[in-house]
């Protein structure tokens, strides 16, 4: 390639980089944030029981569609899948927006999981090659952060407008307009620079990496049994918050205000997140753990047992958890995890974690109908006091028998205790 030739390539690979933001943000940016539930129960008459049904298909497939949605990116290319991802998107939204019967509300879902399979990876995965040939690699974190930064803001943004367009107009049009919005971001995604990314070496048939992936984590104690545990804590945390909209439906919050009822859990996650290093390195990853689930199991009982509007202020420790949880599961699995298995670990526990939404959101929900919202929180309150408590000790007591068997072994000390140290970043 002459010179020439190379510098076109240099200023593409770095506009990939602008692109990124734009398309993230335009993916995020989607107006029904603070209505989706309302939308469906008032617009569509639906029950909560069949709201959380629609998820389980949707996390289900999420679950499934990860292997072939990975070939397109890997076979075609990542800019393909996300315009595919992108196109997709779009087309979901806008079917959800008009479907009015249960069964293309379902074709919706259906679509909106597919897109999101075909977006996950594909756009990291992109902007980690362009910055590799660009020789930036080490700059990935940072703006992997920024990333992360612009889509939250982007949903804050949305959770504050979308309410306030809905009143002043329908619950369907916020819909319809992020239909608009997604579908925005498939010239974004065109105009991108395919970077090239099949290394020699990668080709190890998936099935036998997962099935690898699977034996090594069940025979590891404390990675079985943290795996486990990140699936029930995922699954406590984002689950009620599908009930929140429902909550303050229950007390009368006009839909004008929806959004500025959910802004501040969303922006206790923001702030979680930010901080999370500071928190877990004085508290240590086990004390991390463990207040976790404490932390929800309080706001959980508050919930279930205070029949007031004013115990609202229960899902800002949610929030704040949610935030934190990534961050502290992620260091741990990363720092516990050999390289060469860490993205197949990483998908299994992302998988069970989805796993399991599908099955407690669909309870909650019949719970919620049957008995009332305070015997769906009443229900997670019990899952991370219970189980969540009990999968957690055996983890700490499988991660203090493998400490004591290395030491005993002699065996080496670069693992940093994992267990109990993170440093600030």
């Amino acid at each position: 390639m002459d010179l020439l030739g190379r510098v076109r390539e240099e200023l593409a690979l770095e506009a990939n980089i602008r692109k990124s933001y734009l398309y993230r943000f335009l993916l995020q940016f989607q107006l029904w944030w603070p209505i989706w539930v309302i939308y469906l129960q008032k617009h569509r008459g639906l029950s909560l029981t069949q709201i959380t049904l629609l998820d389980t298909a949707f996390f289900l497939l999420i679950v499934f569609a990860e292997v072939p949605t990975g070939a397109i990116a890997d076979r075609w290319g990542r800019k393909v899948s996300l315009m595919l991802g992108s196109l997709a998107l779009a087309i979901a939204v806008f079917v959800f927006g008009i479907a009015e019967n249960y069964v293309l509300i379902l074709v919706s879902y259906t679509a909106w999981g597919l897109a999101l399979t075909l977006q996950s990876g594909a756009d990291s995965a992109l902007l980690y090659d362009s910055l590799k040939k660009l020789g930036r690699e080490d700059d990935f974190q940072k703006i992997n952060g920024r990333l992360w930064a612009v889509t939250s803001i982007a949903v804050l943004i949305a959770i504050l407008i979308g309410a306030p367009i809905a009143d002043a107009t329908s619950l369907s049009f916020p819909i319809l307009l992020s239909a608009g919005i997604a579908l925005v971001a498939v010239p974004v995604a065109r105009s991108m620079k395919e970077p090239g990314h099949r290394a020699e070496g990668d080709d190890e048939p998936y099935l036998r990496t997962v099935k690898i992936g699977i034996r090594d984590a069940w025979n590891n104690q404390p990675l079985r049994y943290i795996l486990i545990y990140g699936g029930l804590v995922h699954a406590a945390i984002f689950a009620p918050l599908v009930f929140l909209q429902p909550f303050l439906n229950e007390y009368d919050v006009s839909i004008g205000n929806l959004g500025f009822w959910q802004a501040p859990v969303r922006a206790m996650g923001i702030i979680s997140a930010f901080f999370a290093y500071r928190v877990i390195a004085r508290l240590g990853v086990r004390g991390a753990f463990f207040a976790m689930p404490v932390a929800l199991a309080i706001a959980y009982f508050s919930l279930a047992g205070i029949g007031q509007m004013w115990v609202y202020v229960a899902f800002l420790p949610i929030g704040f958890v949610a935030g934190m949880f990534n961050p502290a599961m992620q260091d741990y699995l990363n720092r516990r995890i050999p390289s060469e298995r860490r993205a197949t670990m990483l998908s299994i526990q992302s998988a069970l974690a989805n796993v399991m939404l599908a099955v407690l959101e669909p309870l909650g929900g019949a719970l919620g109908d049957a008995v009332g919202l305070q015997a769906t929180f009443l229900m997670f309150a019990a899952l991370v006091s219970a189980p969540g408590m009990a999968v957690l000790w055996f983890w700490n007591r499988a991660e203090n028998d493998e400490r004591s068997r290395e030491a005993a072994a002699g065996g080496p000390q670069e693992r940093e205790a994992a267990a109990e140290i993170i440093p600030v970043s």
